[in-house]
């Protein structure tokens, strides 16, 4: 094993640390500052001393993979990054530092989310994507704890693009996270497309609505392919059907079915938080910009 001590180091690079902002089995996010541009960043390290050296070596591959293709886009939903750099024989991301946590820690402080801040996280995520599809990229692992949110000012943004990949070479089948694949991800005769990340963000959205997976884990990919999910209104009333009817739609079984582009699933929101919800701040716009024309 790679061995390393697990204290917070003081800089890596150019960059001082401030602060341990969250860690996985493989990673961990370090706030730090830049003092050449004078501002506060997040950095994602790897945690060599839980890695063997294969381990880091495959690690190190995903971040220059993340920076490759993150690091061209310049969208208000999609975290930035700034640099990809080396010290002490490591790779490291250097990217925009955000306020607020993932979508996924607040399903589990609070448990499901209110409809009106889902439909709000969800139109946003879906214009973000609308930008990487139209710019060449599937996401490949949209799901809660890829989505960071700060409820104040209602910032969204989506992260990780350890798994991305070009349209016209979306990489391998089985990567992502199985809660929220779609159906093509276990049908060897179809491909992953946009429409693959329209399907896991309806099954997010989902997730954020009743805080239930969409289907059982012990049977997902069965399930996946052939089972119908319990529509959300059913598990929680209050849950407007139009709203519902998003979610169903976006993680309909075949592409034909499903909502035809992330950018057509950002509409459908509007138009129904503007029926639903006039006096969300989506809405709100959506009705100043129509009475401007």
């Amino acid at each position: 094993m790679a061995s390393d001590s697990t204290a917070t180091p003081n800089a890596i690079g150019r960059y001082r640390i401030d602060r341990v902002l969250g860690a996985g089995a493989a990673g961990i996010v370090y706030r730090a500052y830049d003092p050449v541009l004078n501002r506060t960043v997040a950095i994602k390290s790897g945690r060599i001393e839980q890695l063997d050296q294969a381990q880091l070596q495959h690690l190190m591959a995903e971040f220059r993979h993340e920076a490759s293709i993150a690091g061209r886009f310049a969208h208000e939903n999609i975290v930035a990054i700034y640099d990809l750099i080396e010290d002490r024989g490591l790779t490291h991301i250097v990217m925009e530092y955000v306020t607020g946590r993932s979508v996924q820690e607040y399903l589990q402080s609070v448990g499901p989310m209110p409809v009106e801040a889902v439909l709000s996280i969800i139109y946003k995520c879906a214009e973000g994507l609308a930008y990487l599809h139209y710019n060449g990229v599937i996401h490949r692992d949209i799901k809660p704890g890829n989505i960071l949110y700060h409820h104040a000012g209602d910032l969204v943004k989506i992260m990780d693009f350890s798994i991305a990949e070009a349209i016209d070479q979306p990489g391998p089948r089985e990567s992502g996270t199985a809660a929220y694949m779609a159906p093509e991800h276990f049908d060897s005769t179809r491909k992953i497309t946009p429409l693959t990340d329209v399907f896991a963000l309806g099954a997010t959205m989902y997730r954020m609505l009743v805080k239930r997976y969409p289907f059982s884990r012990q049977n997902i990919a069965a399930e996946i392919m052939s089972a119908q999910q319990v529509p959300v209104h059913e598990i929680r009333p209050e849950i407007p059907l139009p709203v519902s009817q998003i979610v169903d739609r976006a993680m309909a079984k075949t592409d034909a079915a499903r909502f035809q582009s992330a950018a057509a699933l950002a509409h459908e929101i509007e138009r129904v938080l503007g029926a639903c919800y006039p006096g969300s701040l989506i809405a709100s716009q959506r009705d100043a910009y129509m009475t401007s024309l």
